[in-house]
């Protein structure tokens, strides 16, 4: 992939497994998840996003980065543009929704994959918007479900 329009030093987000916590604003997230992992699941494939091969070269990540963290984050153009880069396999890989808003900084990206595909031994990256109502500025804090377990990615203000 190219790193068209972005700044050569973009902040990159890692992949943390997401916490059990049970806060309020932690179930709040945990609905919002399941509706856009709902929402994926009902729509019609060319509704889909379904990414590109590689890893931005913007990010600083490889593809060991990705195979290991299970999600890698990068601002394309910050604040409103960003890439979601996971594992996949060379013939068969995960689609991704549009990102739903959780509050005013955070938001969620929900995959849906199928169960017949290979050990993943490769990267897929999708190049998503930041909706609206969503203030990146300070940073945005993005959820990844979907994809058999659950990542928690923080994408700093540069």
């Amino acid at each position: 992939m190219s790193g068209q329009g972005a700044a050569s030093e973009s902040a990159v987000g890692y992949a943390e497994r997401a916490d059990a916590s049970t806060s309020s604003s932690a179930q709040g997230a945990a609905a919002t998840a399941a509706e856009a992992i709902q929402a994926v699941q009902a729509a019609a494939p060319g509704e889909l996003n379904a990414g590109e091969p590689g890893v931005p070269l913007e990010s600083g990540a490889s593809l060991d980065d990705v195979l290991r963290l299970g999600a890698v984050a990068v601002w394309i153009e910050e604040p409103t543009l960003f890439a979601v880069s996971v594992p996949a396999a060379q013939d068969c890989w995960p689609s991704a929704g549009e990102p739903v808003a959780i509050d005013g900084s955070a938001l969620v990206v929900a995959f849906l994959q199928g169960d017949a595909c290979a050990t993943p031994t490769a990267a897929r990256t999708y190049r998503l918007e930041v909706p609206e109502e969503v203030d990146a500025d300070a940073g945005l804090d993005l959820a990844v479900v979907g994809l058999g377990e659950e990542f928690a990615l923080r994408l700093p203000a540069s």
